[in-house]
């Protein structure tokens, strides 16, 4: 599998998983409900089962706080050298974030130069911006 697809598998898995461990901290038991569940479980399996020893702390780190993007660049960084060294599990989670519904696969990015730009993500409703 060539690089540009592993770092997509990679960030994919973490964009994935980040909203699998929002919602005030609830336990994952407590979703079971919710749409996407099951896969995001495997999902999540699928990229413990890469790490090991001090690196698990990271993925801690990433459970405890979902929405620190610096923590989910650390772990997207090790997921890739992971995914990099072996292909068989990069084609694993490929194939399981195939399988995510479509509302529940979300990847955010935004490139901006210049002065006095405006951007927002993760809306929804009405954005004014008065100038």
């Amino acid at each position: 599998m060539d690089p540009v697809t592993i770092a997509t598998v990679a960030s994919a898995a973490i964009g994935a998983l980040a909203p699998f461990f929002k919602k005030g901290g609830e336990k994952l038991a407590d979703k079971i409900a919710e749409e996407g569940f099951n896969q995001r479980g495997k999902i999540w399996e699928t990229v413990k089962g890469v790490f090991a020893g001090d690196e698990l702390t990271t993925l801690n780190l990433f459970e405890k706080y979902p929405e620190n993007t610096d923590i989910q660049n650390e772990v997207k960084s090790k997921l890739e050298e992971k995914l990099t060294a072996q292909p068989a599990i990069a084609e694993q989670l490929q194939e399981l974030l195939k399988h995510l519904p479509a509302s529940q696969i979300k990847q955010n990015t935004i490139d901006i130069s210049g002065d006095g730009n405006n951007a927002v993500q993760d809306n929804s409703g009405t954005v004014n911006i008065n100038r």
